[in-house]
């Protein structure tokens, strides 16, 4: 074994997932968590976790071995980035990066990364990244069917889980990855907290809404630390963001408008060893309704070149004809990029092709008719706006994946007639004010349940109170009528009665179709 152990912070699905890269390195893997072997969220990961040969360690008290303060990087093979060496901690994302553990690593001489950092320095693949407040599910999902469309061999990877496809977490990814490949990564704000030298090939960001202020200090910070996906891109790769937005600024963009190098960093408090940043920001492709490069309107969508009807597509949200421009472009930049590194690659291939058929031979980007043809296959992901069955003219909508107010918002005005919306949890410190003009009219029905049922109630203005979610399913199904919409939509954190959003969907959709089948 190396003499330099992966020392790791959270034993979970990316947790085991590290430590199982880490030996097949030829490192050791030794695993931390607070929890006792009786409070694990997911207590079988611990056998799992012990038959790799990982050490782990229960009921931590937080102090680390004392090690030589040492952390550089190698290049790791041709066609990937490098492979660490020394001590440092490689953190789960339901680590809160304020947790003072981190710092005392930090004095110990200890590197902190992300799993993303991690899964990076090891994989041979690019990475295309993708990240939002909403939407960065299916834009993944998207992404991944329009490369493989196009006869990429993609991987779909990441912080997405229970979409229905074939994912994988990150590492695991990443350590089986080859050059030949494309990693497509769903990528969290809590993955980004601590990364160094993270450069994603093609990176998006579909949104950025207030969510997650449980985690961090401000609706400001956490929007930065979204942001943070682009900051160790160079010109070689592409960013892709809505024009115009409020909030996501492209990378080198400040306040003003005016360009420089670099945008603040979020983790000043973490160390600064890492390699020098390179001059020059990610080429910038922009979306939405002043889109330069993506747009739709009611009966086309339009990407660089191409146009595509959208009555050829499967799905007819708004929403998700913007998520679709996000997976245009990402897949797109990711193509180009490679075609420009390397002429021996499919990608080359596709763009030249594209160029040839092109009849505007001298604009600047032609995208292969191949993505296109990808976002045609489109079928949805489970637990998001999920169709579980309809009875009597009554639709059941399974949208576990909502987890922020203005996911609520946004799904149930994508829905048509009288909605019953089932909204509850944990809250996260969020606002949910914002939807009491939807409820207002009456017209739509808001069924509040859950640990934060009182707080939702008291700020939405609804009177439907439940202690659980079955309760309050039951309730709207029993005033539902022909013709309207029952929806899960939760707006909140599952883990006050479900394990995560897809214990819970799940459980909603059994629940449903006990209602469907009686």
């Amino acid at each position: 074994m190396n003499e330099f152990p992966v020392f790791i912070f959270g034993l979970g699905r990316s947790g085991l997932a590290i430590a199982r890269a880490a030996i097949q390195l030829n490192l050791s893997a030794h695993i931390f968590d607070q929890a006792s072997a009786e409070n694990l969220p997911k207590p079988e990961l611990l056998e799992e976790a012990r038959s790799l040969g990982a050490e782990v360690s229960l009921d931590w008290d937080g102090v680390l071995p004392d090690r030589p303060s040492r952390y550089h990087y190698h290049s790791y093979s041709e066609g990937g980035g490098a492979s660490p060496t020394g001590p440092f901690l490689v953190i789960n994302p339901a680590v809160d990066h304020r947790n003072p553990i981190l710092m005392a690593a930090q004095k110990k001489g200890y590197t902190v990364i992300s799993e993303v950092e991690f899964a990076y320095l090891i994989s041979k693949a690019p990475i295309i990244a993708i990240t939002g407040t909403n939407g960065k599910s299916t834009t993944t999902v998207m992404t991944y069917l329009c490369l493989k469309h196009c006869g990429i061999d993609a991987v779909l990877c990441g912080n997405i889980f229970g979409s229905g496809y074939p994912e994988v977490p990150l590492t695991e990814a990443a350590m089986n990855s080859t050059p030949e490949q494309i990693l497509v990564a769903e990528i969290s704000s809590f993955q980004l907290e601590c990364i160094r030298n993270f450069r994603p090939i093609s990176a998006g960001i579909t949104n950025i809404w207030p969510d997650h202020l449980d985690r961090y200090d401000s609706f400001e910070e956490y929007a930065a630390t979204k942001q943070r996906i682009f900051e160790y891109q160079r010109v070689t790769e592409f960013a892709v963001v809505r024009a115009n937005d409020p909030v996501v600024k492209p990378p080198g963009v400040v306040e003003s408008g005016k360009r420089h190098r670099r945008g603040p960093s979020l983790a000043a408090s973490l160390p600064t060893d890492s390699l020098p940043k390179q001059e020059g920001c990610a080429r910038i492709l922009t979306f939405g309704s002043t889109g330069e490069h993506a747009h739709h309107d009611d009966r086309h969508l339009y990407l660089l070149d191409k146009t595509l009807k959208l009555e050829e597509l499967s799905f007819a949200e708004p929403h998700n004809y913007s998520n679709a421009c996000v997976a245009g472009l990402l897949s797109f930049g990711a193509l180009q990029s490679l075609a420009e590194s390397n002429p021996n690659t499919r990608a080359f291939l596709l763009i030249a092709h594209a160029k040839a058929e092109s009849k505007l031979p001298d604009i600047q980007f032609v995208v292969p008719r191949c993505i296109l043809e990808g976002l045609k296959v489109f079928k949805g992901i489970a637990h998001r706006m999920e169709l579980v069955g309809t009875k009597n003219g009554v639709r059941i909508i399974n949208n576990s994946m909502c987890t922020n107010v203005d996911a609520v918002l946004k799904s149930a005005t994508a829905l048509k007639g009288p909605n019953h919306i089932l909204i509850g949890g944990r809250n996260k410190d969020l606002d949910f004010r914002p939807l009491k003009h939807y409820f207002a009219s009456r017209i739509h029905s808001a069924y509040a349940y859950g640990e934060a049922r009182h707080e939702i109630s008291e700020q939405i203005g609804t009177d439907l109170v439940y202690e659980t979610m079955e309760d309050a399913l039951h309730a709207a199904l029993s005033r539902v009528e022909s013709g309207e919409v029952v929806m899960l939509a939760p707006g909140c954190a599952s883990t006050d009665q479900f394990r995560d959003f897809r214990h819970r969907g799940d459980v909603f959709r059994q629940l449903a179709k006990e209602w469907l089948e009686s």
